[in-house]
């Protein structure tokens, strides 16, 4: 069917129209033959809006950040706008993130002190917690021991 994918998902079926000027269904633009996927063109080849359209693209100089062709701004996804949406790693703590440091943030095996991030954005262990840790600490305050006492420098 023209306008949409073949069955196997291999390629795009142009649609006839596509091409002419004029928006007509089941395309979303058309800027015209020769303007149609160009940087110029807020259309890609097959008479979809580029930021929308599954591709990253650039057009106007702009590559899009990305384009999940949902765009819908939830959280780890992209924005209308072909931006990143709040995701784990970006820095800043969104949502039901405890903290998010970035490139910063660990991997949780090795993340261990205060301050430090998982990649899960997570609040890692650390000494005074109230809580035992093992291997790096022996005891927490109040638990058998008047302070938390730590093999791994806080």
């Amino acid at each position: 069917m023209p306008g949409s994918c073949k069955a196997d998902c291999s390629a795009y079926v142009p649609s006839k129209q596509c091409g002419d000027g004029k928006v007509e269904a089941p395309e979303l633009c058309d800027d015209g033959t020769g303007v149609n996927g160009t940087s110029s063109s807020k259309c890609d080849a097959a008479c979809r809006f580029k930021c929308g359209n599954g591709t990253i693209d650039t057009y106007m100089g702009v590559t899009e950040k990305c384009d999940n062709g949902i765009n819908d701004g939830t959280y780890g996804t992209c924005t209308p706008q072909c931006t990143l949406a709040d995701y784990c790693g970006d820095g800043v703590k969104n949502g039901n993130e405890q903290c998010d440091n970035g490139k910063n943030n660990v991997d949780a095996s090795s993340a261990y002190g205060p301050g430090v991030c998982t990649k899960a954005c997570k609040t890692a262990p650390f000494c005074g917690d109230g809580k035992i840790h093992p291997p790096q600490e022996q005891c927490e305050g109040n638990f058998n021991c008047k302070a938390c006492q730590s093999t791994t420098p806080a």
